[in-house]
């Protein structure tokens, strides 16, 4: 009498961790969903499999505080980027580090969400910026 509620729990967990391991639930995770890819100043970086590619244009403005210093605000940095489809329809975008007036960190272009996530290098202070010098990219998110 005691047996009969063991293999009744038994065979419940048996079937249902069959069951569970072949569920469609989770096949929207095979693909991943937000694409990140890392833009070069002048350059142009295809986003995986998005169908679209990103161009870092210039750097309009750049009031960061310095990674080394102590800062009332945090500044913001924008940045304008154009995004290309596969059809070579093109979107010029205008990105700030935070959102601030009418300034945003993400855009819609062609279906999809664009993200600045950040713009490097970092600014430091006592080092004059020397945009010349320096190798600035951009990190994107596509989702």
């Amino acid at each position: 009498m005691n047996k009969l509620p063991i293999k009744i729990i038994t065979t419940g967990l048996l079937v249902g961790f069959i069951s569970g391991c072949t569920s469609p639930a989770y096949d929207y995770r095979k693909d991943p969903v937000v694409t990140e890819i890392t833009v070069p100043m002048s350059k142009t970086v295809k986003a995986g499999d998005t169908g679209l590619s990103v161009s870092f244009d210039k750097i309009d403005s750049d009031s960061r505080c310095p990674i080394n210093a102590r800062c009332v605000w945090s500044g913001v940095a924008v940045v304008a980027a154009t995004v290309k489809n596969a059809k070579g329809e093109s979107k010029a975008l205008k990105l700030g580090t935070v959102n601030v007036e009418k300034i945003n960190n993400s855009e819609q272009a062609f279906g999809k969400r664009i993200t600045l996530l950040e713009l490097l290098p970092q600014p430091v202070a006592g080092k004059a910026a020397k945009p010349e010098l320096t190798q600035s990219s951009i990190k994107i998110k596509i989702d």
